[in-house]
């Protein structure tokens, strides 16, 4: 049978111009601190993830903060074509490092409009991150009737994109996308995950706005 593929789904994808000197400075941070262990995988840990923190909102972090908040504005506004009254704000970030034999199960975001990952150290053997099409999530945004999976004839249309970061790259996708990562085969991947809302929200009747105090 023919088929036709519709409606794709963007990512947006941007290396942080000062990438080195970041690397450094979040490493250093990093020295010493304890870092919540994931319930589900204890080769990921993260820091600034609990209710109320979030790693970006710290004074040094500000010059990157804006470059962030510039980039999302941008994608959601230019490649995504909707309208931002004024700017998209990160509302929630965390740190994470993964380990040999770490991974993050397939989820997504709720509470927020974009989602993205900063990758601050990201090398040969760190795991890719991938994105399930909407068909083969098992998350509400899925059919409500579900079919067992034919595994030697999973196609295009249910199965995972791999996309491979650089060092130094932000990437950006809306919040209701399940993504994750598994098998990493080697220390020290570094990565900042981060949600962003639009600071006013404004349909044709109302509005309100959204603030991170």
């Amino acid at each position: 049978m023919r088929t036709l593929d519709i409606f794709p789904k963007a990512i947006g994808r941007e290396l942080y111009p000062d990438r080195d000197s970041l690397k450094k400075e979040i490493i250093d941070m990093m020295d010493g601190r304890n870092m919540y262990t994931n319930t589900m995988n204890d080769k990921l840990h993260h820091y600034d993830n609990t209710s109320g923190k979030s790693f970006l909102h710290r004074e040094e972090m500000s010059e990157f903060k804006q470059w962030l908040e510039d980039q999302c504005t941008s994608f959601v506004s230019d490649d995504l074509g909707y309208e931002v009254p004024e700017r998209m704000i990160i509302t929630d970030s965390w740190l994470n490092l993964c380990d040999k034999g770490g991974g993050q199960y397939p989820h997504f975001h709720t509470n927020a409009y974009i989602s993205g990952t900063y990758y601050v150290n990201w090398e040969e053997g760190h795991a890719p991150l991938f994105f399930r099409h909407p068909d083969g999530a098992t998350h509400s945004y899925a059919p409500s009737i579900s079919l067992m999976a034919d595994k030697n004839k999973l196609g295009k249309y249910n199965c995972d994109v791999i996309m491979y970061p650089e060092e130094g790259e932000l990437m950006l996708w809306q919040s209701n996308l399940t993504h994750g990562y598994s098998d990493n085969q080697k220390d020290g991947r570094i990565s900042i995950s981060m949600n962003f809302m639009p600071s006013l929200i404004v349909d044709d009747k109302y509005s309100y706005r959204v603030s991170t105090t």
